[in-house]
């Protein structure tokens, strides 16, 4: 088992980067929040990763933090639920959006993601509310302060909120996310963030 590799990302696309680690480099799926969480060409970086091993072929699968791969993992569990659809999930909603649908039973926002249907949203909602609550449940993914649910999420909200709104206007979406992201600086709000990125598009 591979549990993570350590290199330069040499290539990020929307859904797959690439990690160098000197004598290899290795193919990775994940999902697009991951992919562009990662710096291209830059600092060495470690990504978690997990391999799916068939007889006609390996894939790597990776993530930016042991939560998301943690909530990949139980995705993975739920019948009819693979790594590429479970893959699609996480990249769909934020982690937090996703373990708040779960807990709340909310098909309408689990099935709002491309690809996962009304059946297997509620699937997915029937079989791992059984692992909410208690240690290393699904809800440790989150923290509660003052009764607000709150996630450190490896995506500002203001990045989030700012590719919504250019794919709105027709940029593609991986595109978005590297504008959004390259523009983003700390204490801009969504608002500011989007006029720099149209201003810089221009």
């Amino acid at each position: 088992m591979i549990y993570s590799l350590t290199g330069k990302v040499s290539m990020i696309d929307e859904n797959t980067i690439v990690v160098d680690t000197g004598a290899v480099s290795f193919e990775v799926i994940c999902s697009s929040y991951t992919a562009f969480s990662f710096s291209q060409n830059q600092d060495v970086q470690t990504v978690l990763t997990y391999l799916q091993v068939r007889e006609d072929a390996m894939t790597l699968y990776g993530f930016k933090d042991k939560r998301e791969k943690f909530l990949f993992m139980q995705l993975t569990q739920v019948s009819g639920i693979g790594p590429k659809m479970a893959i699609s999930i996480l990249s769909g909603l934020p982690i937090d959006e996703i373990v708040k649908a779960i807990a709340n039973s909310d098909v309408k926002l689990l099935s709002s993601i491309k690809g996962l249907g009304k059946k297997t949203a509620e699937r997915v909602i029937l079989e791992l509310s059984k692992q909410l609550g208690g240690e290393g449940g699904l809800e440790n993914l989150i923290s509660t302060d003052g009764g607000t649910v709150l996630v450190s999420n490896s995506v500002p909200k203001e990045i989030e909120e700012t590719v919504d709104v250019l794919v709105s206007t027709g940029v593609q979406k991986s595109q978005a996310i590297e504008m959004a992201k390259k523009n983003y600086e700390t204490g801009m709000t969504s608002e500011q963030l989007v006029l720099k990125c149209f201003k810089n598009l221009r």
